[in-house]
């Protein structure tokens, strides 16, 4: 990820880790978007849904060929697991982390599990540069230093504004290195947050989501953090399949909902500090290579 100190605009996307143990569809998920982005990110059981753990499949991305992502969810894990999980991933020759604190698991498929949230994602950030000055959080010395490219994650949307300003600022002196925001469809309230966080010189990945269709944007607004569709981007998805059943109305939705996401990208490269974009297919990788074609951002500098 040291592409995002060169002055080229940077394209990362998302793939889902598989819900179960096969492995080759990491790979055919990965082979899928690699020539189309500079890095590939890993969720770490998004939601709190259970899914191949984000370590391994950064190890099977590697393996084919491209640079890993790992993100890491603070909800399911004490500093101790954090601090050997760390240890695995520098070793199995992982560079990229990337630190979330993770939504609760009452918004996932087990409500009842038990969070742990022994530290947050900015004190997971402060713990991960310890370790890089060769001891862990006892003071005892490592056998083998690690060192990371560090990231971590902003909302835009979420409110006090000026208080996740300040989290940023937080989370970049704790060691960040760059942030991935959550999905953009109002880009006039990202400009605003990069305004307000100008002084901070933050490397910005701003999130695009292609949307399918209405019923998934619907479901966004009322299911997932953080989330704001516009009612006018509901509106366009449900203009496309008027008319339409079948097939007919699911191509036209989806072509709408690229086009929606390339103009969210045309928008977002005007704004200053924007480094580059994060692209989550959200079950939907075959999208990524047609919003990278379509936004001009193809073919890719190379850089791995």
């Amino acid at each position: 990820m040291h592409v995002l100190e060169s002055n080229d605009f940077v394209v990362t996307s998302e793939i889902g880790p598989p819900r179960g143990a096969d492995k080759t569809l990491v790979l055919e998920r990965t082979r899928l978007v690699m020539d189309y982005c500079d890095a590939i990110n890993i969720t770490d059981n998004i939601r709190g849904i259970p899914s191949m753990s984000s370590a391994t499949c950064a190890h099977f991305v590697l393996d084919a060929g491209a640079e890993p992502i790992m993100q890491m969810s603070t909800r399911d894990r004490n500093r101790i697991s954090i601090q050997s999980e760390l240890y695995s991933a520098y070793a199995l020759g992982i560079r990229n982390i990337l630190f979330i604190t993770g939504d609760h698991t009452l918004l996932g498929s087990h409500p009842e599990a038990k969070t742990v949230y022994d530290i947050d994602s900015i004190q997971a950030l402060g713990l991960a540069s310890h370790l890089m000055g060769g001891t862990d959080l006892a003071g005892d010395k490592l056998e083998g230093t690690p060192e990371f490219f560090l990231g971590s994650t902003f909302n835009p949307y979420a409110d006090p504004l000026e208080l996740h300003v300040i989290r940023a600022e937080k989370k970049r002196d704790a060691g960040a290195k760059f942030f991935q925001t959550q999905a953009i469809f109002d880009t006039a309230r990202l400009e605003t947050f990069m305004d307000k966080a100008a002084d901070l010189k933050l490397r910005v990945l701003a999130g695009i989501t292609p949307l399918k269709g209405p019923i998934m944007a619907n479901f966004m607004n009322k299911s997932v953090p953080g989330i704001k569709i516009p009612e006018e981007v509901i509106k366009r998805l449900e203009a496309a399949g008027r008319g339409l059943k079948g097939e007919k109305k699911r191509e036209a939705t989806r072509a709408e909902g690229l086009l929606i996401a390339t103009e969210v990208i045309r928008a977002v490269r005007r704004i200053k500090g924007i480094h580059g974009v994060h692209l989550m297919g959200i079950d939907w990788e075959e999208s990524i290579p047609e919003i990278v074609k379509s936004a001009g951002l193809y073919p890719r500098p190379e850089v791995r």
